[in-house]
């Protein structure tokens, strides 16, 4: 195991110790087997986590976390719907099961997300358009951005304070939406397109490419090559459909060009870091540059290996970190924070939460693993080369050994949203389990397959 990037430890269900290896790969009987095990214990099952209105049907959004032995997270923040988690989800749904209720689930809660956004957020966005709101202030002016979170019972904004700086999660709400377009699932109507071109022309107006906002966690402002990475694969996207469709950008004639060219050199002179600028806050290895390899794909091979080799440095022996020096779920976290572990915290309640912190003693997450493998998966689909698919094998064990035992107080065979320190024994978070990490999974074992039938 000494060439592999990390290690690989027993499962935490003792049944899937046969599909926890690195050699050799999974055959495709071992691989229907295995998914077949999975769906009779519901690992992947996402419908707990569908938000329903007060008539009991669905409203098409997720929850981020789906319920559990303990409860459904109401009253908690991962009661909520996060763009971003929502339309990862959504993606995944749509490009693991192209043709059935997955595209449809995607399809309602792609339209859900822009039907708030529409109903909520277009004009907060012709505000900063037209000159007439400046949000790149102080913490006050954070609520005046489009809101990356609302209440998927009801289709309404959450009024409670949040860090809305996230450009990241506006980028994976257009990428999803031009990928449906693009495969002619869900095509653009007029007033998507409106939108669109709003929250191309919003982007522009923010100077998004050297915007500090809050990256992936919602934490530290900066710039990150994470909020870069979605909104440069939308634009990218969006021409081709534009060019294919033969309609004209609903927004300013230079912007689509202008994004590009700008989050392009951002990125590049960027990545593999995260975090260049401010220098104080500088960071190199950071797993959310992970989405920017697999599924955006919006880097290059010889860039996505750099970043690949990067992460090396956070990986651990059950997941791995989101970074190095990371307080979010450190040891013993809700002795330390109090009722809420879920909580947010602004730039200045940070340098206190990180205060809480030893080194080696952050929080080892679950969606990682996933993406590494199916990113070493579309690589060996590309080029045959069998390392890659040892690496794809090595990383999906690790997702599976990651799935919860019977022990797990919120139930097993649930894909969890990370493992923390309690007391000395590595435990499950409450946000088990996260929809995103079981979307992840889900594409991980559909990457595995098509490498299988190569």
């Amino acid at each position: 195991m000494s060439d592999l990037p990390t290690t690989l430890g027993k499962p935490f269900q003792p049944s899937l110790q046969k599909f926890c290896r690195v050699e050799p790969p999974l055959t495709k009987a071992e691989l229907s087997e295995l998914n077949g095990l999975l769906t009779s214990k519901k690992c992947l099952d996402t419908s707990k986590a569908k938000c329903k209105g007060r008539d009991g049907k669905p409203t098409g959004p997720f929850s981020a976390s789906a319920a559990n032995a303990k409860g459904d997270h109401t009253g908690s923040s991962m009661f909520g719907s996060w763009l971003r988690d929502n339309c990862i989800i959504a993606y995944g749904l749509f490009y693991t099961d192209p043709d059935g209720p997955g595209c449809e689930d995607a399809k309602a809660c792609l339209n859900s997300i822009a039907k708030f956004l529409l109903t909520y957020e277009s004009h907060k966005m012709e505000l900063v358009i037209n000159g007439l709101k400046d949000v790149k202030g102080p913490e006050k002016t954070w609520m005046d951005r489009p809101h990356i979170r609302f209440i998927g019972e009801t289709g309404l904004e959450d009024t409670k304070w949040y860090n809305h700086k996230q450009n990241d999660a506006l980028g994976y709400f257009m990428w999803a939406r031009t990928q449906l377009a693009w495969h002619k699932k869900l095509p653009f109507s007029g007033e998507h397109l409106k939108l669109m071109g709003q929250l191309f022309d919003y982007l522009r107006a923010i100077e998004s490419w050297e915007d500090l906002d809050g990256g992936h966690w919602e934490e530290h402002s900066a710039v990150h090559s994470s909020s870069l990475g979605p909104p440069l694969a939308a634009v990218k996207l969006f021409k081709k459909v534009a060019e294919r469709e033969g309609f004209l950008p609903p927004c300013k004639s230079d912007t689509l060009d202008l994004l590009e060219s700008k989050l392009e050199a951002a990125l590049l002179s960027t990545v593999p870091n995260e975090i260049i600028f401010p220098n104080e806050l500088y960071r190199d290895a950071d797993s959310a540059c992970v989405f920017l390899c697999y599924p955006l794909e919006v880097v290059d091979d010889y860039t996505g290996l750099k970043i690949m080799d990067q992460l090396k440095k956070v990986m651990g022996h059950i997941g791995m970190c989101r970074y190095r020096k990371d307080s979010y779920w450190c040891k013993d976290y809700k002795d330390k924070v109090g009722d809420d572990p879920t909580k947010h915290f602004t730039d200045e309640e940070l340098k206190e939460r990180d205060r809480l912190l030893k080194d080696g003693e952050e929080a080892q997450w679950c969606l990682f693993d996933p993406m590494v493998s199916a990113y070493h998966g579309k690589l060996y689909q590309k080029t045959k080369d069998p390392n890659h698919l040892k690496i794809q094998q090595l990383f999906l064990a690790r997702s599976l050994a990651a799935i919860t035992g019977d022990d797990c107080p919120y139930g097993g065979w649930h894909c969890a949203e990370a493992y923390y320190l309690e007391k000395d024994k590595w435990v499950p978070n409450d946000d088990t389990p996260l929809v995103w990490t079981q979307i992840d999974l889900k594409m991980a074992l559909f990457e595995m397959q098509k490498s299988l039938e190569v």
